[in-house]
């Protein structure tokens, strides 16, 4: 029997993508529903005439070389490109196909005016499709995204007949400041305060790839996620060319779990891997464009000399920093401090969810000085910019709270701070800052 489609909060947002003329390259990492998604999309338009292709397939990679995107559309469609309906060509794990981008510019370019067809690609990595939309697509595509399962969807899965509203918190604060709005959210969603709870949990240990949540048990999940890792690096790594060393890429992959959350140390990695530092940037590079990894910059301003400079790191999904550290238990993960960093983790995943919404420039940065303040997250969107301290707490830790108000003076730009933890929700208008407790977000 047929999964049902899980909606994705981002949904619209994509399938929006879908109607306009441009070319779309729908990204993320492996298994987060991209395939799911687009499916969802073509059953619910069947008045559409459809051609699908899918360049995991051996087979259909060569037929675009033999006989060209073109005369494959042509062939599946029963039909000539403008003579006759409207084609919706979807074409999944493109990045597999070099091949066929150029053919994509080419067909674009050449119906682009007699609107003949859309083109939809899907891919698991930036890696040739950023490279498309620089080179042989530029200005013809728009790059959407979409991110493993974040909080509310997690919990919908989880606990079907919630209906949690998958709207974020986060839309309100760029807005004029309105204190009755952030309210009234608050108290919407405290209904579902359990479940969002409870699927924080999971969240922490298990992350939010959505065949790992639907797998029952922790031995079938670490289970899944030993066959993702194994897979990711035999389809996705072993199919890059520059990579030599799939031994010293699966260790960089485990270091970069067990250091998650901390400052980036190159010189200890070099070390630990007993590699070159040009092998460490290169392989560290491929792990970033198949988005199974994310570097957070410090964020920089005017006192650039008194802040650290070296970048954060996070290997984005839980689930894979627990199969690869060994430790599934959020008590054990709680008493050795690491739980912190899960916790920071999941809420950068919230962070990109809400960030792929704008279309205003937007970027996720952190604050730190030399004298050890620090504000985990600095987010600009747009003329905004907000920073948000991030606590695994139920209590208001004082010395987080005056990095926060630290940060708030130096910066001209900040209107509110957001302190995220685990504790009530509650607005303190003197120092305007915004204690959220995690499940509101």
């Amino acid at each position: 029997m047929e999964k049902q489609f899980q909606n994705r909060g981002n949904a619209p947002l994509i399938y929006a993508s879908f109607e306009r003329p441009r070319v779309t390259a729908l990204l993320g990492a492996r298994r987060v529903g991209k395939s799911t998604l687009l499916k969802a999309y073509i059953t619910n338009h069947p008045h559409l005439k459809w051609v699908v292709f899918n360049m995991d397939s051996r087979e259909e990679r060569l037929k675009i070389e033999q006989k060209g995107l073109k005369g494959m559309i042509e062939e599946s469609a029963l039909q000539r490109i403008g003579k006759g309906e409207k084609l919706w060509v979807a074409i999944d794990e493109a990045q597999k196909c070099p091949a066929l981008f150029d053919q994509v510019k080419i067909l674009y370019d050449t119906y682009k005016d007699a609107d003949a067809i859309k083109m939809i690609l899907t891919g698991s990595g930036h890696l040739n499709l950023h490279q498309l939309a620089s080179e042989s697509l530029a200005g013809r595509v728009e790059l959407m995204h979409l991110r493993e399962f974040n909080l509310k969807e997690m919990a919908n899965l989880l606990t079907p007949n919630a209906s949690i509203p998958l709207e974020s918190i986060f839309d309100a604060l760029l807005e004029p400041f309105h204190e009755k709005t952030l309210v009234e959210f608050s108290k919407d969603r405290l209904p579902f305060q359990k479940v969002l709870n409870d699927a924080l949990d999971t969240h922490l240990v298990w992350g939010g790839l959505p065949e790992v949540l639907e797998e029952e048990g922790s031995d079938n999940k670490l289970r899944y996620l030993a066959n993702y890792l194994q897979t990711y690096l035999e389809n996705d790594v072993r199919a890059i060319e520059t990579i030599f060393d799939l031994t010293l890429y699966q260790n960089l992959v485990k270091a970069s779990a067990e250091q998650t959350g901390s400052l980036r140390d190159d010189q200890k990695l070099i070390n630990a891997l007993h590699c070159s530092r040009n092998t460490l940037v290169k392989y560290r590079g491929y792990l970033c464009a198949t988005m199974q990894y994310l570097e957070i910059f410090p964020y920089i301003q005017s006192t650039v000399k008194r802040l650290i400079k070296s970048p954060k790191g996070y290997l984005i999904n839980n689930g894979l920093i627990s199969y690869l550290t060994g430790i599934q238990d959020l008590k054990i993960l709680n008493s050795t401090g690491l739980l912190g960093h899960r916790f920071e983790n999941w809420f950068l995943n919230e962070l990109l969810t809400w960030t792929d919404r704008s279309v205003d420039n937007h970027t996720i940065s952190f604050w730190r000085t030399n004298g050890g303040k620090e504000v985990d997250f600095v987010v600009s969107v747009g003329a905004h910019l907000l920073p948000i301290e991030v606590t695994y707490s139920s209590q208001l830790l004082p010395k987080k709270v005056r990095n926060l108000k630290d940060f708030m003076e130096n910066e001209p730009k900040t209107s509110w701070g957001i302190y995220l933890y685990t504790g009530p929700f509650k607005i303190d208008k003197k120092e305007k800052i915004l204690f959220l407790p995690a499940w509101a977000v």
